[in-house]
């Protein structure tokens, strides 16, 4: 072998070593991770008074407002971690679950205020968007996929999923 394909063979075995598999696909959900991750897809414009969305996920589906705001376990996570601004086309997200069945994995639009876990809290919150089916997050373990969209020109009162009446 001369020294010109020599060097050549060592350039690539080089190259390919520095790699690090950076060609691959990055993983979807992070390493570690017990809970989903998917693509929040956005559509229309985010009211001013925004202050955040999140996505929560309920064991069951809601059937009061005391199942709405009740706190883990049926309501996960708690606090729930906002998706990523800006809100413009779409953003990656990951939510940390435990293991389970979850009926309603949900978009959750916030303008500013501080909830106090009461019916009053139905003016702080719309629905802004829904995964249409049940999520199953495995033991130990992720589910990639579950894309939502959030739809700020079709924000939702929480009472039009729920009956509410508010404290006095």
């Amino acid at each position: 072998m001369s020294l010109r394909p020599a060097a050549v063979l060592v350039a690539a075995l080089a190259a390919a070593l520095a790699c690090d598999a950076g060609l691959e696909p990055e993983p979807v959900c992070a390493r570690g991770l017990v809970g989903v991750c998917g693509t929040a897809h956005y559509t229309g414009t985010p009211p001013a008074e925004t202050e955040a969305v999140f996505v929560v996920a309920f064991h069951t589906y809601p059937q009061s407002c005391a199942d709405l705001l009740a706190l883990p376990p049926n309501f996960q996570p708690f606090p729930p971690p906002p998706l990523p601004r800006p809100y413009a086309d779409s953003a990656a997200y990951s939510v940390p679950l435990t293991a389970g069945r979850y009926e309603w994995f949900v978009a959750v639009w916030k303008k500013p205020g501080t909830p106090t876990f009461t019916t009053n809290d139905t003016s702080l919150f719309r629905v802004a968007g829904q995964y249409p089916g049940v999520v199953t997050v495995p033991a130990g373990g992720a589910i990639s996929g579950i894309d939502i969209v959030v739809a700020f020109d079709s924000l939702r009162p929480v009472t039009d999923f729920v009956t509410c009446t508010a404290a006095r």
